[in-house]
């Protein structure tokens, strides 16, 4: 006796495809496979030639939406796209994908901005670049479906960041030291010891760097 896979439809007089399934349900379907088949496919193709990384994300999150769909034939045992890829594993697939697409793009920025850092000798033009990265991060982090490899990338977008500013001020210190501005000097090694103090990360990480500040401020200002 024949069923139907989809709407479970049986007896005598119910025949069904090759698929499973009954007259009433295999247009239907195979109108819906096709027509999501066919996104799925164009969605693949943008992922891989796309430069832009809205886009990529996008048509990633679309893919998955219309694999899903089809995933409620994959669960009733019916075949869908060719090549018997199940929507399941694309659903898998493209959700990866997604996440790898937004890391590698930020870390690929991350070092760019590394790299201008280099050439870069104002303290504010680096935090600005540093400010977009981190807006990024936060926009991402509603795309992102494993959050604690970005919460990875905006920790160190932070910490360098962190090194940065403090490294200026005690360049700006030694500076005024070599000079003979003692209080200049002094000034700036007080402005390292306060952000230091004042930041994010636990003193006692930061003990050597914070002991050796204060001995160059005791030592200036005997």
């Amino acid at each position: 006796m024949s069923e139907c896979k989809l709407c479970g439809k049986k007896g005598l007089f119910v025949s069904v495809n090759s698929f499973g399934l009954c007259g009433n349900c295999a247009p239907r379907v195979a109108i819906d496979v096709q027509q999501r088949g066919r996104i799925i496919i164009d969605c693949m193709r943008l992922i891989s030639e796309s430069k832009n990384l809205e886009t990529r994300v996008s048509r990633c999150d679309l893919l998955v939406q219309h694999a899903a769909a089809l995933k409620q034939y994959e669960d009733k045992g019916i075949s869908t796209l060719e090549n018997n890829i199940l929507p399941s594993k694309l659903i898998n697939c493209y959700s990866n994908i997604k996440d790898t697409l937004i890391l590698e793009t930020l870390n690929d920025e991350f070092e760019q901005l590394v790299a201008k850092s280099e050439i870069t000798a104002s303290i504010s033009t680096i935090i600005n670049n540093v400010s977009k990265i981190l807006l990024k991060v936060n926009e991402m982090k509603k795309q992102l479906n494993n959050k604690d490899k970005l919460n990875e990338v905006e920790d160190k977008v932070k910490k360098f960041v962190h090194d940065k500013r403090v490294n200026s001020y005690l360049e700006a210190a030694r500076k005024a030291e070599f000079k003979g501005q003692k209080a200049k000097a002094i000034d700036q090694y007080k402005e390292a010891l306060y952000f230091i103090k004042n930041d994010n990360i636990d003193d006692s990480l930061q003990a050597n760097e914070l002991a050796e500040i204060e001995k160059k401020i005791d030592d200036l200002s005997k």
